[in-house]
C-alpha cells in the first residue's frame, strides 16, 4: 500500500475524530450557555423577590410617614406603589433601590399615572419561569403584603376621618384619629403581619436556589461525560497517529525510525529534537513538516510562556493594587459603605430615626498648639485620638471624623442599632476615663470637653474625587452645642439621652443652658454607669451660658 494511500485513510479517520472532537466542543459550549440561563433564571427570580419586598418597606415607609406629617403627597406615593406593583401604570426607569428617596428629596419626577401595558408583579413572576410551587411562595407573600395594606389604608382613613361601615367601605365618618393611625402602624400585629411577608419569600429563595443547584448539577455530570468523550476521541486520534508511525516504520525501516525516535522525542517534550531525513518522496516530504512544525511549535511555546509569565506577573501587581485600594477605602468609609460602593451604587443616602451624636474637643488647643509645636501637637492628637479609635470598635460605633482637635463619633450608623445611646454613652465614659489617664502623664495642662444628643439624622456618600461619609440634622448641630457649652472633662448630655440611659447611667443635673438657635434647654452631666444600688445625683443648681 502506498504512503499516499496510507495518509487517506489516515486523514479519513482523523476527520472523523476531529469532527467528533468539534461536535463535543459544541455540547460543552452549548451546556456553558444553558448554565448561564439558569444562573439568569436564577437572578430574575431574586429580583422579584427584592421587588415585592421593596414594595412592601415602601408602602409602610408612606403609610407611616403620611401618618405622621398628614402631607397628601404621601398618600399618592402609597397609591403609587401599588399600582406599579398591579401594573395600572408604567414602571419606571431605575425603579430599583433608591428611587423614591430621590422622588422625595425632588432629584427625580413622580412617575407618570400612563398605563402603556405594564406587566403586573405577579405577571412578571409568570414569566420569568419558576415552577408551581415557586410561584405559590411568591403570591402567597405578595398576599399577604395585600391584606397588610388594608390595614394601612384604613390607618390613613382613619387620619381623614374616616372609619369601615363594616362592609369594606370607609363611609361612617368621625373626627380624625391620628393615635388610632399610629397604633395600627406600630402595634404588634402590625409588625407580625410584616414578619410573615418575609418568611414565603425566604422558602421562595431556598426554592429557586436548590432547583437551580439540582440544574446545574445535572448540567455538571452532562458536562463531565462529554468531557470524558473528548478525551477518549482525543486519545483515539492520538491512537491513529501512533498507528500509521507504525505501519511507516515496518515498511520503511531506517526514514521511519528516524521518524519515530524523533516524534518520541518531541512527545516527551524535546522540542529540538530533529529527524534529520531528506528526499522528496513522502517520507522526506513528511520528516520536512515534522521539523518545521517543531520549530513552530516550539516558538509557539516559547511565545506563550513568556505572555504566562507576563500575565501571571499582571496578576500579582493587580491583586496587590486590589488589597490596597480595599484598606485604604475601609480606612476612608465604614465597611458597609466600602462593600454597596464596590458593589456599584453611586448615590448612598439614607435617614436613620434614632442615632447618637457625640462630639469631644480639646479645651485651650490653639493655645496649647502655640507653646509645643506643630510636631508635639501632631503626636498627642494621634495618641489620644488613637485611644479613641480603639474604643470606638470596642464600643461598635462609627467615627465619622476629625476636626482639627474636634472628635465626632455616632452610633447606630451605618449599622443600626436599639442600644446605640448606651453604646455611646459607654464610649464617652472610657473616653474620658482615657484622656484623663493621658493628662495626668502629659507635661502640659490637658482638658476636653464632650457632648451628646439623640435624635434623626441624614447619612450618605459626599463627593466625586475624594469620598467622604458625613452625617446631617438637627442633632449634629445640637451635640455640638452641648460640647461647646460643656464644662472641662465633664459629659455634657440632652435631655433626650438622659431619658433614654437613666435606668442604667448616673446623671448630675447640669439645669438649663442657653444653646445658640434653640434657647433655654435642659442639661446634664453624664457622670457613671450604674451598679445594682445606683441613684440619680441630687440636683445640682447650676446655670451655663
Amino acid at each position: 500500500m502506498k504512503i499516499s494511500r496510507l495518509l487517506y485513510i489516515f486523514l479519513f479517520g482523523a476527520l472523523v475524530l476531529a469532527t467528533a472532537i468539534v461536535t463535543q466542543g459544541m455540547l460543552l459550549r452549548h451546556i456553558q450557555t444553558d448554565v448561564e440561563a439558569a444562573q439568569e433564571r436564577r437572578h430574575e427570580s431574586n429580583a422579584l423577590a427584592r421587588e415585592l419586598h421593596q414594595s412592601s418597606d415602601e408602602l409602610t415607609r408612606f403609610a407611616r410617614t403620611f401618618a405622621v406629617t398628614g402631607e397628601p403627597r404621601y398618600r399618592d406615593y402609597f397609591q403609587n406603589v401599588l399600582d406599579i406593583r398591579n401594573g395600572k401604570i408604567v414602571r419606571p426607569e431605575g425603579y430599583d433601590g433608591v428611587y423614591w428617596d430621590l422622588v422625595i428629596a425632588g432629584l427625580l419626577p413622580e412617575p407618570s399615572n400612563a398605563s402603556n401595558g405594564e406587566l403586573s408583579l405577579e405577571a412578571r413572576m409568570r414569566k420569568v419561569g419558576i415552577t408551581v410551587d415557586e410561584f405559590s411562595k411568591l403570591k402567597e407573600a405578595q398576599n399577604l403584603s395585600d391584606r397588610l395594606v388594608r390595614r394601612e389604608e384604613v390607618a390613613m382613613h382613619a387620619l381623614d376621618g374616616r372609619f369601615d361601615d363594616g362592609t369594606g367601605s370607609f363611609s361612617r365618618e368621625g373626627p380624625p384619629d391620628r393615635d388610632m393611625a399610629m397604633r395600627i402602624l406600630h402595634d404588634k400585629t402590625y409588625h407580625d403581619a410584616k414578619g410573615a411577608i418575609m418568611e414565603p419569600i425566604d422558602v421562595f429563595l431556598t426554592m429557586v436556589n436548590a432547583r437551580t443547584n439540582a440544574e446545574l448539577k445535572g448540567l455538571n455530570r452532562y458536562a463531565s461525560q462529554v468531557l470524558a468523550g473528548l478525551i477518549a476521541t482525543s486519545i483515539g486520534l492520538l491512537g491513529l497517529i501512533a498507528v500509521l508511525v507504525w505501519v511507516l516504520r515496518a515498511r520503511f525501516l531506517r526514514p521511519t525510525a528516524a521518524l519515530l525516535t524523533t516524534v518520541d522525542e518531541i512527545g516527551e517534550g524535546n522540542l529540538d529534537a530533529r529527524t534529520h531525513v531528506s528526499g522528496s518522496d513522502e517520507l522526506g516530504t513528511l520528516a520536512s513538516a515534522v521539523d518545521s512544525m517543531t520549530a513552530r511549535l516550539k516558538a509557539a511555546l516559547g511565545e506563550v510562556e513568556k505572555k504566562a509569565d507576563q500575565a501571571r506577573l499582571q496578576a500579582e501587581e493587580l491583586a496587590t493594587e486590589r488589597d490596597h485600594s480595599e484598606k485604604l477605602l475601609h480606612n476612608i468609609l465604614p465597611a458597609l459603605i466600602a462593600e454597596r460602593l464596590k458593589g456599584g451604587e453611586s448615590m448612598i443616602a439614607e435617614t436613620f430615626p434614632e442615632v447618637t451624636v457625640l462630639f469631644a474637643d480639646i479645651v485651650g488647643f490653639t493655645r496649647l498648639a502655640e507653646k509645643i509645636g506643630p510636631h508635639d501637637i501632631v503626636s498627642m492628637l494621634n495618641d489620644i485620638f488613637g485611644r479613641f479609635d480603639d474604643l470606638v470598635v470596642k464600643h461598635d460605633l462609627e467615627k465619622i471624623k476629625t476636626i482639627g482637635d474636634c472628635y465626632m463619633v455616632v452610633g447606630g450608623v451605618p449599622t443600626r442599632s436599639a442600644t446605640h445611646c448606651q453604646q455611646t454613652a459607654r464610649f464617652a465614659l472610657d473616653a474620658l476615663k482615657s484622656f484623663e489617664d493621658y493628662a495626668a502623664s502629659f507635661p502640659h495642662p490637658l482638658r476636653i470637653r464632650l457632648g451628646m444628643h439623640t435624635g434623626t439624622v441624614v447619612a450618605g456618600i459626599v463627593g466625586t474625587q475624594k469620598f467622604a461619609y458625613d452625617l446631617w440634622g438637627d442633632v449634629v448641630n445640637v451635640a455640638a452645642r452641648y460640647e461647646s457649652t460643656a464644662e472641662p472633662n465633664r459629659i455634657h448630655v440632652s435631655d433626650a439621652v438622659r431619658v433614654r440611659l437613666v435606668d442604667d447611667f448616673d446623671f448630675e443635673d447640669a439645669g438649663e443652658v442657653e444653646l445658640k438657635g434653640k434657647g433655654q434647654m435642659r442639661s446634664w452631666f453624664l457622670t457613671d454607669a450604674k451598679d445594682d444600688s445606683g441613684t440619680i445625683v441630687p440636683l445640682k443648681d447650676q446655670r451655663r451660658g
